[in-house]
């Protein structure tokens, strides 16, 4: 059961790479300015992409954690 939960969260892992990846190539389409939301602030986009980095760099590291416990 543990080898199994392991291999899980190395899926996971492995996963997560990808979409890390996939947001650092789209990363002018995915957090750019809006040409439809003008109003938007650059502190507005960049608030957003350090949230979603440190969304994603916590769950990589609690998977990590997990993975070598």
């Amino acid at each position: 059961m543990t080898l199994l939960i392991k291999l899980l969260i190395a899926a996971f892992l492995v996963f997560w790479t990808f979409v890390g990846g996939w947001l650092v190539v789209k990363h002018g389409a995915l957090f750019g300015p809006h040409a439809d939301h003008r109003a938007e602030t650059p502190g507005a986009r960049s608030f957003g992409l350090a949230h979603i980095g440190a969304v994603w760099v916590g769950a990589f590291a609690l998977a990590v954690y997990f993975l070598f416990l």
